[in-house]
């Protein structure tokens, strides 16, 4: 007798976890309490021998393995060997296709859930292929899409798949994760050599163009020319970025005060060493590290792009400008530095309060385990 299972889909296997491997443990705990279903996760083979798996040990939710390719077929039936997915749920996109194609093949009553975390650029290639993926596939065989932000959701749209089976649910972080910390501030900032009177502004830098890291490296160094300033500005990111933004001229220029940090796994300890989280970005999904940084009381800058726009475009402690414009980007982040402290506390403080009310990692699992139920008429 095979168990029933939830199947999690996910190329996924960096070194350090982030908010989505919290994620994945939410839903799993989320479905055992609520629909008495255990829940299979299956990633990609780099994630083998990770740290963090660790904590899917100690919660006994189970994991395999499979080739960092798109035909997993044989390689995803063996790992459920002896389990029976009522539910085939793929992140991101590597994935997609092998669970319908499973549906087809060997397990006809499982529903197939498709999560979009990000929008494709809709080019002659990308149309062609969802010709074949979306018209024909998804559409026939798809029982629900999910989408994490309102800019991936008209982009699925656009895309050809079926409003009926369309919905938006926004990520969710663990805000207790990420909450304000005095103590850990102090550390934070004593590592980096920062006193509290030095304004710490962070970027993220994997995917260095699309994350706009040269929009911020301009913006610093143009806030630095104009203004006497002695403003620490951080980079996220590895030997690309690294390669990318020694590139810049202006990178010279700011001397010291531009640093490129390794990534880290106590990402919630570095936010709450800095002032001022900034995301230039180009496209975007719906970001995880913009909710971190508001769960962790930051002020927020943000490109005013969609998904961005339409959830964060009302609140008083993200402040949005022209996707592009660096020089607008200078201004807010010399707008930030002359704000006294009280006043950025109190938009940190908005912020924090805004993602415990609307987007906590409770509330986007609760839902999600509520559409499986809805699936499986539980």
């Amino acid at each position: 007798m095979k168990n029933s299972v939830i199947c999690q889909l996910s190329d996924f296997g960096p070194e350090y976890p982030g908010s989505f491997v919290d994620s994945l443990l939410h839903l799993a705990r989320s479905c055992r309490q609520r629909l008495r279903l255990e829940t299979l996760c299956v990633f990609h083979q780099k994630a083998r021998g990770r740290k963090w798996l660790e904590r899917f040990d100690k919660e006994r939710v189970k994991y395999a393995f499979v080739p960092g390719k798109r035909n997993i077929v044989f390689s995803l039936r063996q790992a459920l060997k002896d389990s029976y997915p009522l539910i085939f749920h793929s992140h991101f996109d590597t994935f997609d296709l092998a669970a319908i194609l499973l549906k087809l093949a060997l397990y006809r009553d499982s529903k197939i859930v498709w999560h979009l975390h990000s929008m494709a650029q809709l080019t002659l290639q990308q149309r062609i292929k969802d010709s074949i993926k979306v018209k024909l596939l998804a559409r026939n065989f798809g029982d629900l899409f999910i989408t994490d932000g309102d800019g991936v959701y008209r982009n699925a749209i656009d895309r050809g798949l079926p409003h009926g089976k369309l919905l938006v649910n926004h990520l969710g972080v663990d805000v207790a994760r990420f909450s304000p910390n005095a103590k850990s501030r102090q550390y934070s900032r004593e590592s980096l050599g920062a006193s509290e009177e030095r304004m710490v502004y962070l970027a993220l830098g994997r995917s260095p163009l699309i994350k706009g890291v040269d929009l911020f490296i301009k913006a610093a160094e143009h806030m630095t020319r104009d203004k006497a300033s002695n403003g620490l500005f951080l980079v996220v990111g590895r030997d690309g970025t690294r390669d990318f933004v020694s590139g810049m001229p202006e990178s010279t220029r700011l001397g010291t005060g531009l640093r490129i940090l390794d990534p880290t796994d106590d990402f919630p300890r570095l936010l709450s060493g800095i002032d001022v989280f900034v995301a230039p970005s180009r496209t975007e999904g719906f970001a995880y590290a913009v909710l971190e940084a508001m769960a962790a009381g930051k002020l927020v800058l943000c490109s005013d792009i969609p998904g961005v726009r339409e959830v964060y475009g009302g609140l008083e402690g993200v402040w949005l400008f022209p996707s592009e414009d660096w020089k607008k980007l200078a201004e807010l982040m010399q707008r930030a530095k002359e704000l006294p402290h009280a006043e950025r506390e109190h938009l940190g403080q908005a912020n924090s309060r805004y993602v415990a009310g609307h987007l906590s990692l409770e509330a986007w699992a609760k839902k999600i385990s509520e559409i499986y139920g809805s699936l499986l008429n539980m």
